[in-house]
């Protein structure tokens, strides 16, 4: 079946093949009869300067709009022309009259369908009775013809434009349903951390408390006691934050904050928390019998950076812990313009082999705000986008 859009151009088409039929067919006949020269100079220049106006019309391009007044007129013009030679090319007139309708305004269009039959009539004046019905009825037919095109037309737009229109709409759904879902997923994340994590941490802050007091001032087991209460409770914390920005569920969130420490309330700036990571660090190393010197130089940064920026060191310092064997590490992170960049470096083994799900879970974590994170050797890097605007939002919430 033929689409509207198909049988709207095969439209446009067909008029200008009927152009091109009416005057070969004009011009034929003068050269059968031996009309003048003039008949052939003519057609020539209606045939060009119609060519000339149709491809530059079909080009796309922009062009002014005084144009396809200036090139109808000069089209009507040389029919005209062409009439006075022979009335072999009166016939023309029907497309002229459809070209009229379809550049110039209403009613204008009407003037000038009436002109055009006033010459033909002129043309045909010795015809009779039939040569002034024809005409006449044909120049109706035209004029009813672009209207009805023109009708189908703007039907056509409008179904399209229907049709843009639901395409968005179902974009829109799959996007809602999309954010819906993730959101449920991470509501139910959240619920599961504080049901399980959240709670056996908090059991481990609350024990490590009640063993403490069981311990004399110089037990050798105090200083291992204390790392291990300190990394359950930054834990603790890091699993509250976790449910409290992704469950709506109020109690969840204060029950989860329970023995966590430190109130989350007041926002802590970047330097100190990376300070208190590198002392645990340092701590958990010398609980282990080695030593580890963390030095900290950092900026400031506006959430979410400073968040990003954190999960980046913790996971650096922890790898060192764990795998480098290292004595020292240096913690770096300074912010140019609207970019922080965020340095971990140590002078131990260094990171061989693939990654495992530590530094995946991190490079995902540093794309999702559209930073880059890179390992190199004794080097984890990142560069995260600063973005003022999102802390201030937070804030005036």
């Amino acid at each position: 079946m033929l689409s509207t859009t198909r049988f709207l151009q095969l439209l446009r088409v067909s008029l200008h093949v009927l152009v091109a039929v009416l005057l070969a067919v004009g011009l034929v006949g003068q050269l059968r009869g031996g009309g003048p020269a003039a008949a052939v100079t003519f057609s020539a220049c209606f045939a060009a300067v119609y060519l000339a106006g149709t491809v530059w019309h079909n080009r796309g391009k922009a062009y002014p709009a005084w144009a396809p007044y200036a090139w109808l007129l000069l089209v009507a013009v040389l029919w005209v022309a062409l009439v006075q030679i022979s009335e072999d090319f009166v016939w023309l007139e029907f497309p002229l009259v459809m070209l009229a309708c379809v550049i110039l305004p209403k009613w204008w269009e009407i003037a000038a369908a009436a002109a055009l039959l006033a010459v033909t009539l002129s043309a045909t004046a010795q015809g009779g009775p039939g040569a002034v019905v024809g005409p006449t009825i044909g120049t109706a037919l035209a004029v009813f013809i672009v209207h009805a095109y023109q009708a189908l037309r703007a039907e056509a737009d409008h179904y399209r434009q229907m049709a843009d229109d639901l395409r968005a709409a179902q974009h829109q759904r799959a996007e809602a349903e999309h954010a819906a879902g993730v959101a449920e997923e991470r509501a139910r994340l959240a619920r599961e951390v504080h049901d399980t994590m959240a709670q056996g941490l908090s059991s481990i802050v609350l024990l490590g408390r009640a063993m403490d007091k069981q311990l004399g001032a110089g037990d050798p087991a105090r200083e291992t006691l204390d790392v291990i209460r300190s990394t359950a409770s930054d834990n603790l914390a890091e699993a509250r934050r976790f449910v409290a920005e992704n469950s709506a569920d109020t109690a969840a969130v204060e029950g989860t904050s329970e023995g966590a420490g430190e109130g989350a309330a007041t926002r802590t700036p970047l330097p100190a928390r990376l300070e208190r990571l590198a002392g645990h660090a340092q701590d958990r190393q010398r609980a282990l019998g080695e030593q580890l010197e963390v030095r900290v130089n950092a900026v400031d940064l506006p959430e979410p950076a400073a968040s990003v920026a954190e999960r980046v060191v913790r996971e650096g310092l922890s790898n060192i812990v764990r795998h480098a064997g290292a004595s020292s590490a240096v913690v770096t992170v300074d912010r140019l313009g609207e970019t922080a960049t965020i340095d971990v470096f140590d002078n131990g083994r260094g990171i061989s082999g693939p990654e495992g799900y530590g530094l995946k879970g991190l490079r995902a974590r540093v794309e999702e705000v559209g930073g880059e994170l890179t390992v190199e050797g004794n080097v984890l890097a990142a560069t995260v986008p600063v973005d003022e605007t999102v802390e201030e939002t937070v804030e005036e919430k």
